[in-house]
């Protein structure tokens, strides 16, 4: 056999041609046999938009480009995903003499299979920033008379939203209102500036999938000084947070939309009398790493687990969830069409960001190098080296993504095919 720097030297095509395959690599037409010798195994969510994305786009198209234009980049990466019509690499076993095309993937956050990639890496990406101390998770809800109105513009609006719960946090945090003597309410600044430290985790939807944008903010439990001082922060006035949050965002919103937004402000001040829902309870994890997958797990892929597909019988999908209200199970049935248009409500623009870190969390402090943090300095490479995608499918799947599926020999790259 020759030598690997032989082979890629050599055009592939001749390469090929010089050796005889029990499957043909390529299609009549000469494009890549998708199925010869792939693991591919094609997601139910990417069959479903393989089957009817073409139609749901001619039937919908000035809606997908004018609310979620970025649907008819990532759609067809989502289809394609690790079946070679992206790419591929091609590696060539030393003992069977056979080939192999491993398929790249889409690298999309709305897909199923590199999502959950994405997902592993925000979230060692946090652990590593984070300190070893108690953190809290707190959930931000706005009401469902104001949800519409960060469907679009929808970069703009996100950012009001994640705007108002950093205020609503450093308000908290330095700010506090009692009454004189008078009886006159007063605000009170604190005379030391106080930071917190929280990620802050955009989710869009809810268990039915329906347009819910809220955040959920992980807050370590303590709070640096302005004059080098960290002191605990375990007491949270929840009545103090939903007032807050509720005063911040409507009038962020009133600056933004100007007097047309008026009347439902008073609205809802009015009908929202103890301030809009937010939960601050402590949620007891098993450790971080658990609270951090908890948020994480839907801000980097398809807002449904494919084993939530109750049914799909090639016309309609069938989806179950477990309501809020009565925590009873409930299944729903949409055409494909109408569930393809439910889930591009949820794909947001690609470069957003959807995770962001706030107060000591977002940079370097005079603090930051006598803290302790969680994962130590010498575990980190070790860490990230467990998430190539090597170890990771091999983990995963019990079986090393570069040997031969034949002779489970290891097999030696030739070249890249794009």
């Amino acid at each position: 056999m020759e030598n690997i720097e032989t082979i890629k030297e050599c055009e592939f095509l001749e390469f090929y041609n010089s050796r005889s395959f029990s499957a043909n690599c390529f299609n009549p037409d000469g494009s890549l046999n998708k199925n010869y010798n792939s693991f591919k195994s094609t997601g139910l969510i990417a069959s479903i938009f393989e089957d009817h994305w073409e139609k749901t786009y001619l039937e919908n198209k000035s809606l997908i480009d004018n609310y979620r234009p970025n649907a008819t980049i990532e759609i067809p990466k989502i289809i394609d995903c690790a079946n070679k019509n992206l790419g591929c690499s091609l590696y060539v076993c030393s003992k069977c003499n056979d080939i192999v095309f491993i398929g790249h993937t889409c690298k999309s956050r709305f897909c199923s299979s590199c999502g959950y990639k994405y997902k592993n890496d925000r979230v060692e990406n946090i652990l590593q920033t984070t300190f070893n101390c108690n953190h809290r998770q707190i959930v931000f809800t706005i009401p469902e008379q104001l949800r519409n109105y960060f469907f679009f513009p929808f970069e703009d609006r996100i950012n009001i939203l994640f705007k108002a719960v950093k205020d609503t946090i450093y308000s908290i945090l330095n700010e506090s209102f009692k009454r004189n003597k008078q009886g006159i309410l007063k605000k009170y600044i604190s005379k030391i500036k106080y930071s917190p430290g929280f990620f802050a985790f955009l989710h869009t939807f809810g268990r039915d999938l329906k347009w819910n944008p809220h955040i959920h903010i992980l807050i370590a439990e303590i709070k640096l000084g302005s004059n080098n001082t960290c002191k605990p922060w375990k007491f949270f006035d929840y009545d103090a947070l939903s007032f807050r949050f509720q005063k911040i965002l409507l009038t962020l919103l009133s600056k933004e939309l100007g007097k047309s937004f008026d009347k439902l402000k008073s609205f809802l001040f009015k009908n929202y009398s103890k301030g809009f829902y937010v939960y601050a309870e402590p949620k007891k994890f098993k450790d971080l790493k658990s609270g951090v997958e908890y948020v994480t797990r839907y801000c980097g892929r398809v807002p449904i687990s494919e084993n939530r597909i109750v049914n799909y019988d090639g016309s309609n999908v069938t989806f179950s969830y477990i309501d809020h209200k009565d925590n009873k199970y409930q299944e729903i049935t949409l055409s494909a069409s109408q569930f393809i248009m439910v889930l591009l409500r949820h794909l947001l623009p690609t470069q957003f960001k959807i995770i962001r870190y706030y107060g000591f969390y977002r940079k370097k402090h005079s603090m930051h190098n006598k803290m302790i943090p969680l994962i130590k300095e010498h575990c980190r490479s070790f860490r990230r080296k467990l998430l190539k995608h090597e170890l990771s499918i091999s983990l995963a799947f019990h079986r090393n993504p570069y040997n031969c599926p034949k002779c489970d020999t290891k097999m030696d790259f030739v070249l890249c095919i794009n």
